[in-house]
Formats: structure tokens, C-alpha cells, sequence
């Protein structure tokens, strides 16, 4: 049998008492009566919102001083969105600044931070969409984002182009997703309706000559001066 001296007791009670309070914190953190412990959230939340130099890359031609006061009002937007994590605007503005600064993948984190508290906001959506396809090559994301810009703003002008971009040039596997989307937009988005059937010509000119002359044909009716410079580009448009 173990005997245990008056010090030992001591000390055993006083760890037996520390588990117990901090047996009751948990239970009341986990019940959302108290925050005691840093919850995954607030380690994500804190991962976002750091500040990594090494990923800051100046714009061609900005001044140094600009750059560096850049940087400067990139750590009181920081501290902006620290006061205030639930709030999408400040996230927007953090994530912004850090794009200047060519962060790319800290601006996405902060915006799509912003999205979780804004999900109407298609701006924010398209900004992700951009991001992703241009500077972070990923195709699904940017496809992802592009889409729910247009779920809440089906005419959005930024979010078609993002795609046509897309499913044209980058993401190879979903080219033939290119004409629908295309014709989608037409639809949705009417005024620019012209650039979109011009598109389709482009793409066709040298895959599909009879159905791009379908499509010049539309872009004739529509923007007779866009239709001369199509014809400058693809003569074969003519024969």
C-alpha cells in the first residue's frame, strides 16, 4: 500500500482540484455559457488575420513610400478587424489591402472570411472567382465563387467574363462548357450581349468556322463596329 506524506496530499489535492475547475470550465465553454479556451475558430481566425511580409510583392511602379504606407494601413485594418471579428466590411478591407500588396492567398482567406458573414454580397464572391482563377490556379474555387455571384446577381457582368476566361483558356477539362456558359450569358446579362457572342466567334473561328458564323452574324445585328473588327481578325468569317 502506498502512503502518502502530508505535502504529497497536498499537492494531490490541489491537481485534484485544478481538474475539477477546469473540468467545469470546459463543460461551460462547450454549453457557449463562458469562453475560457481558444476554440479551432478563433485559431482560424487568428491564422487569417496574420501579417506576412514575405508574401508582399510591390506593384510595378508604386513609389516605395507608397508601398511601405501600404503595408502600414495594412496593420490598422488589421487591428480594425480585430475589434470586430463579425463584421464582413473590415474583412473585405483587409483582404483588399492585402491583394494590393499581392498576398494573394491571405487576401482570399480574409475575403472569404468576409463571405461567411455576407453571403448576398456578389462582389465579394466575384473577388474570390478572380483570385483564385488568375493568381492562385485553382480552377474549382474560382468556378465555385463565379457561381455564387451569379446565384445572387445573375446578370453580373465580372462573374461571366471570370468564367469565359475559365472555361476558354485555364480549365481544359471544361472547355466545352464554354458555349452554354456563354449563351447563359447572353440571356442573363443582355447589354453585353455583343462581347459574349463575339467571344463565341473567337473561340469558334478556328475550331467550328459554320457555327462561328453563326454567332458573327449575331454580333452584326447587334454592334455592327465590333463585327468589322471580328472580320479584321478571322477574314474567313467572309467566305
Amino acid at each position: 500500500m502506498m502512503i502518502f506524506g502530508k505535502k504529497q496530499k497536498i499537492f494531490l489535492g490541489i491537481v485534484g482540484g485544478l481538474a475539477v475547475v477546469f473540468g467545469l470550465l470546459a463543460y461551460f465553454q462547450s454549453q457557449g455559457i463562458l469562453t475560457v479556451f481558444p476554440t479551432a475558430e478563433d485559431r482560424r481566425l487568428k491564422q487569417i488575420l496574420v501579417i506576412d511580409r514575405s508574401k508582399f510583392a510591390k506593384p510595378d511602379g508604386l513609389p516605395d513610400e507608397q508601398f511601405q504606407a501600404k503595408i502600414t494601413e495594412l496593420s490598422a485594418l488589421q487591428k480594425r478587424a480585430q475589434d470586430n471579428l463579425d463584421d464582413a466590411d473590415r474583412w473585405f478591407d483587409f483582404g483588399s489591402a492585402k491583394e494590393f500588396l499581392n498576398d494573394h492567398e491571405g487576401a482570399a482567406s480574409a475575403w472569404e472570411r468576409s463571405f461567411e458573414l455576407q453571403p448576398l454580397n456578389f462582389v465579394t464572391a466575384g473577388n474570390l472567382g478572380n483570385v483564385y482563377q488568375y493568381f492562385i490556379k485553382n480552377w474549382q474555387k474560382a468556378d465555385f465563387y463565379y457561381h455564387k455571384a451569379l446565384e445572387v446577381r445573375p446578370d453580373y457582368t465580372l462573374a461571366y467574363q471570370g468564367l469565359a476566361d475559365l472555361y476558354r483558356f485555364n480549365w481544359k477539362e471544361k472547355q466545352s462548357q464554354f458555349e452554354p456558359q456563354m449563351l447563359e450569358a447572353v440571356q442573363k446579362d443582355p447589354q453585353n450581349r455583343a462581347t459574349y457572342y463575339g467571344d463565341l466567334v473567337e473561340f469558334f473561328a478556328t475550331r467550328d468556322l459554320p457555327t462561328a458564323k453563326k454567332y458573327f452574324e449575331e454580333v452584326k445585328k447587334i454592334n455592327p463596329k465590333a463585327a468589322a473588327g471580328l472580320l479584321d481578325s478571322y477574314p474567313q468569317l467572309q467566305q
